[in-house]
């Protein structure tokens, strides 16, 4: 009789096992109900605050002193504060500061202050982007220990809050992070920047340039266009003479403006590197006449099809050239390549 109770067993097993299974799955399945039940409640509860909530904020810009904010607990806190965000980023210079002083009345920048400690990702982000715009001396040190974190979504987020606070701090602080962080979008920093203004940036801007890092320079170049071009301009020309880095030259030749530095422009359409060919194409557009039309001719023979095509470009806009120059430059063009990119370019310009 002993061998029959092996059966018994495994079938005891199986039977548990199955139970287990079914009882996961059904904890399971009601576990995603409620997830999802709650997900409709927050919405419902958020559609019928968020229209109060956007007409206090509209009053707060631009009647203050009607403004009255009802209580915001801890759970529509996160929600509110995104609101705002919304709303002081459309803000005007006078409506801003209004703004701010609604959260400062009621104390939600302390409360901001106190969600940077929020390990989820929404609540911190808004935290970031709220202390940001009140310009929160207080967040800096936190603010400074999460843009060095390696998450480029949280860091970049704690970076532009410090840019707003203090640029010129900012840029002291974060400027090696700026200069090697590729995670960190350019543009989204020059929209920052921009925001700030050029009267802001510039000395900051002068002081990282200053630096020279010998990595991630030509980013630098290129957020220097952000600030007062007459101050940055004469910085950035001058590393057209001492710069081997390709990107740093393409980068520098964008502030190329003036006829006395074509001697740089010249040496520049001869190098090596289409991409830099190509900016010094540009260049000659911009500050050539027509002593550049041999060189801009020769580009137009390049084997690269954009320093060609910069170059059709440059040579319709050099200045001293006639329509009628242009056309004989077309028709007597040697090779079919450049005389396409010649006829395209001419097409392609705006009648006079």
């Amino acid at each position: 009789m002993v061998p029959a109770a092996a059966p018994d067993l495994e079938l005891t097993v199986a039977v548990t096992l199955t139970a287990g299974a079914l009882a996961a799955s059904v904890l399971l399945l009601a576990t995603i109900a409620a997830l999802r039940l709650e997900r409709r409640w927050r919405l419902w509860r958020l559609g019928h605050r968020e229209p109060a909530w956007l007409e206090v904020l509209h009053r707060a810009a631009t009647e203050p002193a009607a403004a009255r904010l009802a209580p915001i607990g801890a759970f529509d806190l996160p929600a509110f504060l995104r609101l705002w965000n919304r709303v002081y980023g459309s803000a005007s210079e006078e409506e801003a500061p209004r703004l701010a002083q609604l959260l400062r009345g009621h104390g939600l920048h302390d409360r901001a202050l106190r969600m940077l400690g929020r390990r989820t990702l929404g609540p911190r982000l808004i935290a970031i982007t709220t202390l940001g715009h009140l310009r929160e001396e207080r967040a800096w040190a936190a603010l400074e220990d999460i843009a060095r974190q390696a998450g480029p979504v949280v860091s970049f987020a704690a970076a532009r809050a410090l840019l707003r606070i203090d640029a010129r701090r900012a840029l002291e602080s974060l400027g090696p992070a700026i200069a090697h962080r590729e995670d960190w979008p350019l543009a989204r920093l020059g929209s920052v920047l921009h925001e700030l203004g050029p009267t802001v940036v510039t000395p900051a801007l002068l002081t990282l340039m200053a630096s020279r890092p010998r990595e991630g320079l030509e980013r630098i170049v290129k957020l220097a266009r952000f600030g007062q071009r007459s101050r940055v301009a004469p910085v950035v020309r001058g590393w057209l003479s001492s710069s081997e880095d390709p990107l740093v030259i393409v980068a520098s030749l964008d502030y190329v403006e003036q006829a006395e530095d074509l001697p740089w422009v010249r040496s520049a359409a001869r190098h090596d590197d289409w991409r830099v060919r190509m900016a010094g194409a540009r260049a000659l557009g911009r500050a050539g006449d027509r002593g550049e039309l041999e060189l801009l001719l020769d580009l137009l023979r390049d084997p690269v099809w954009w320093v060609r095509y910069h170059a059709a470009q440059a040579l319709v806009r050099l200045q001293g050239l006639t329509e009628e120059e242009l056309e004989a430059l077309r028709h007597g063009a040697r090779d079919a390549y450049a005389a396409d990119m010649l006829a395209q370019a001419l097409a392609e310009r705006p009648r006079r």
